[in-house]
Order: C-alpha cells, then structure tokens, then sequence
C-alpha cells in the first residue's frame, strides 16, 4: 500500500508541481519558441519519472523484506513493469491536472482533491473491501486500487501476469484517458 502510495503522489505532485512552476515564471513561453518540439519537454518529465522511480520503489520494498519479512513471492521483472505502469498512469493524472493551473495554489488544490479519496478508499492504510458494497464499484475504477491490488498479488502471492490483466487494463486505460485528455486540454501559457 505504501508502495503505491509512494508512486501516486510522487508522480502527481512531481509532474503538477513542475509544470505549473514553468508556467508561472513564463518558462513555457520560451520553451514553445525553442525549436524543440513541444512534446519531447512533456516526455522529459516522465523519463525523469521512470528514473526516479527505481529508487523510490526499491528502498521501501527493500525495507519490507529486510525488516518486516515481506516475502517476495513473484517475478521481480512483473514488479518492475507493475511499478512503472502506475508511475506512468499517474504521471498522465498529474499531467492532466497540471494542464490547465496558472498557480500552485490551484494546482496543490487539485492534487488533493484528486488524492485524497484514493489514500483513503484504495486499500493503502485498510482494506478496501471494509467499505460498503455501494461503494465497491468506485473503488474498483481508482487507478491506486489497480495499483495495490497488483503489487499486492503479485509481492503477497505470487500471481502470474494472465492473473493481473484487469489492473493492468485499468491502469493502461487511466493512462491513456489522462495523457489525451491532458494533451488536449494543455495551455502552453
């Protein structure tokens, strides 16, 4: 759970911070009249993601396994790929909900908003499943819930990929949705 949590918040207010920073001090006006294409500054960001990301995953697994005894029991390459496509997923929130704040007020607002429902009903401190069932299909849409529930069988259990591909679809498709969607809706100034 923390795991994910880490790779939620850190890929959200990494990228929102960032982007909405070279906003404000007018650092987008110049980068747009650079000759470098627009879209290789936003992939900057998520390659810079992707190498944190190593570091940021394998010192708290690490921790786990050292100090609480947390069995490894599946295939470290699935973690890994696991691991990025949630850093991915939400890396394309955090640029969705950059893509549109002028101040970092507003966008620390957002992030929060967008945050704080997945911290608490995904299953990061308690299970998800003590909720209501009304509320079960919700949780089941959160892409932190996708996230967890994969590390979880796949750390915990052992599961093999065939088993993962509903969280592996839900965080393609929150990656997805959110990158287009934040392409389209990018402001530049």
């Amino acid at each position: 759970g923390l795991v994910g949590m880490g790779i939620l918040g850190n890929s959200i207010w990494g990228l929102g911070f960032a982007i909405v920073d070279a906003r404000r001090r007018k650092l987008m006006k110049r980068i747009i009249a650079t000759p470098m294409p627009r879209h290789h500054y936003l992939l900057s960001f998520l390659l810079w993601r992707v190498l944190l990301l190593g570091f940021e995953v394998a010192l708290p697994v690490a921790f786990g396994v050292l100090v609480f005894g947390v069995p490894l029991r599946g295939s470290l390459l699935q973690l890994a790929g696991l691991c990025l496509l949630g850093s991915l997923s939400f890396s394309a929130l955090g640029l969705l909900i950059a893509s549109r704040a002028k101040t970092i007020e507003a966008v620390s607002g957002i992030m929060n908003i967008v945050m704080m429902p997945m911290w608490i009903l995904s299953g990061v401190f308690f299970s998800s499943q003590r909720f209501p069932d009304a509320i079960q299909p919700v949780i089941r849409v959160l892409p932190l819930t996708s996230l967890i529930d994969a590390l979880r069988a796949n750390m915990l259990q052992g599961v093999g990929a065939g088993q993962l591909l509903p969280q592996v679809a839900a965080m393609g498709a929150c990656l997805v949705v959110c990158f287009s969607t934040a392409l389209w809706l990018f402001r530049w100034r």
